[in-house]
């Protein structure tokens, strides 16, 4: 500094001029020491002045490429390193180097390249196969990234990383299974990546073993305590497995990383709302909409939220709110009709809750089946022999029954096919009958098209589907291909018996009817096909009278993407 007496002043290191190989390992060396200390410019000085002496250098190369990378410069970066790989085609490090710096710059086939051309000088390496593998993953190449995993696998059986991105190669691919096998051999390797326990919870979360899926995404946050979308799944599952207090920590922890995560604010917000902390909810929802102007669907969640807390005034307030922004309208539809039934507003609720917008339909065979027996009997046996049917909390109206997962997933065929069919021209026929109308809250905000989700429920005695509405469409419907024999004998009118069938008009069963609300009841019969809108509140009567399967097919149209 200006004014420091020389004899205070810091000496200065001595800038070697290389003349032995000694001289050149000791700058070498030096350059090291500085470069991870982060003095990039003694390092950068200390390896031009060996590349003076030895212009094709690999380390000093290496060292000054990584410098300028460091500094900004990753042009004259990747020029130092492809100079370091040219001169010495067999320096690992630094083709792993340049082909992360050329990933960067959106080179990804020249990543593959110089991978692939150090592998050829190296074939026994292992780690150049893996790193050539996991470039694969992240350029859209799951299965050509297995291959280079495996390989490197062989190479180094006790490396658990190698089994980590295996894993990811495996799930991006399709095959859950394999994943699962990769990902458990990693841990058992003794793996401390978070991201391994992560992954391997999102294999056992998308094959519904949910306990398991929560042991390892918080084992997954014990090892990185802001693992973000960890702590958002355990909240998450914890919710959708009806275990709402449970859920309320890890999603508090996952908002407070990432405030911004909408999906978590919104499973925050309902799980305080199931648990009466109607205020917190409401804190949080204004705090996320100022961020957030666009996330107008918190108001309809808001509406679940004092309809929960007994304050359905307020919950008509949350909902027009919702509708008139314009968010999609069946969560704030299900609640404001079923507050309008609280407050006695019968005539207000009754106009939104019309079940002349309730749609029925016995189907006649479709083509290629002689009778609808034959098609309804072809129907069940692909619904039990889907390898997704079982028992899960994760449906959570049901009760004594179990569910499938997707049907419609690109992969169905058969009646599987012509049931779509059929569901498809019947909503056709139901925006036919009900035009587009601007005063009807429902019919005025009609989607211009629609994609298709399915999904089968099995019953057993006493099975039932608790009153519930399905929030992301907008047209539901239900086919009934096999009914006890007492339903049948209901069906045909010999008997008063309502079990098994389906009620509309009933407040979400985690909210109640404080009024005995207008109800409509539909007898089902095989063959029959019911639609009605997404926001009335449905459930279905238990069959206790028999031990006969009772099978349903449920649907929904949502609006289509974009």
């Amino acid at each position: 500094p200006a004014g420091t007496p020389n004899a205070a002043r810091r000496p200065r290191r001595a800038r070697l001029k290389p003349k032995t190989a000694d001289d050149i390992a000791r700058l070498m060396t030096r350059a090291g020491q500085a470069f991870r200390a982060g003095n990039l410019s003694r390092a950068g000085k200390d390896a031009e002045d060996v590349l003076k002496a030895v212009p094709d250098h690999g380390e000093a190369l290496y060292c000054l490429g990584l410098v300028r990378h460091n500094q900004g410069k990753t042009v004259q970066a990747m020029t130092l390193l492809r100079r370091a790989l040219a001169a010495h085609p067999g320096f690992a490090p630094c083709a792993v180097t340049l082909s992360k710096m050329l990933l960067e710059t959106g080179d990804g086939d020249g990543a593959l390249r110089v991978l692939g051309d150090a592998l050829a000088q190296n074939p026994g390496d292992a780690n150049l196969a893996f790193e050539l593998g996991r470039t694969r993953i992240i350029l859209g190449d799951p299965a050509g990234g297995a291959e280079d995993l495996g390989r490197a696998a062989e190479l180094a059986p006790e490396a658990p990383p190698v089994y980590g991105s295996l894993g990811i190669a495996y799930q991006l691919m399709g095959d859950g299974e394999s994943a699962r096998a990769a990902y458990e051999t990693a841990i058992e390797l003794g793996s401390r990546d978070a991201e391994d326990y992560f992954n391997l919870g999102t294999v056992h979360m998308n094959a519904r073993r949910f306990a398991d899926a929560i042991a390892l995404f918080t084992r997954a946050a014990e090892i990185n305590p802001n693992h973000q979308r960890a702590l958002a799944n355990t909240g998450l599952l914890h919710g959708r497995s009806t275990e709402y207090a449970q859920a309320i920590a890890p999603l508090e922890r996952a908002v407070a990383l990432n405030p911004d995560d909408g999906g978590s604010v919104n499973e925050l917000i309902y799980a305080y709302g199931v648990k009466g902390r109607a205020a917190e909810a409401a804190a949080l929802c204004e705090k996320f909409l100022k961020a957030h102007p666009e996330a107008i669907d918190l108001h309809g969640q808001m509406a679940f939220v004092w309809m929960r807390a007994g304050e359905p005034e307020q919950a008509i307030a949350a909902a027009d709110r919702a509708l008139a922004a314009g968010s999609f309208p069946t969560p704030s539809l299900a609640m404001k009709s079923a507050a309008l039934n609280e407050l006695g507003r019968t005539a207000e609720a009754a106009r939104i809750l019309d079940f002349d917008l309730i749609m029925t339909r016995v189907h006649t065979a479709p083509a290629g089946y002689h009778s609808l027996a034959s098609f309804n009997k072809d129907l069940v046996n692909y619904l039990l022999n889907h390898p997704s049917l079982t028992y899960s909390k994760v449906n959570r109206s049901v009760e004594q029954g179990r569910g499938t997962l997707e049907l419609f997933d690109g992969t169905e065929h058969g009646p599987a096919l012509e049931l779509k069919k059929m569901i498809m021209a019947m909503a056709g026929d139901f925006m036919a009958a009900h035009p587009k109308d601007p005063d009807h809250p429902f019919l005025a905000a009609m989607p211009p098209a629609f994609d298709v989700n399915c999904w089968g429920t099995v019953y057993d005695r006493e099975g039932r589907q608790l009153v519930h509405f399905h929030p992301p469409a907008w047209l539901s419907g239900v086919y009934y291909p096999a009914l006890p024999a007492s339903m049948k004998e209901a069906a045909k009118g010999r008997t008063n018996n309502i079990e098994g069938w389906i009620e509309f008009g009933r407040a979400f069963h985690l909210i109640g009817d404080r009024r005995e609300p207008a109800v409509h009841l539909v007898r089902p019969e095989e063959g029959l096909m019911v639609m009605f809108p997404s926001y009335f509140g449905h459930q279905t009567i238990p069959v206790t009278s028999s031990d006969e399967k009772r099978v349903s097919i449920a649907f929904d149209l949502c609006p289509a993407a974009g």
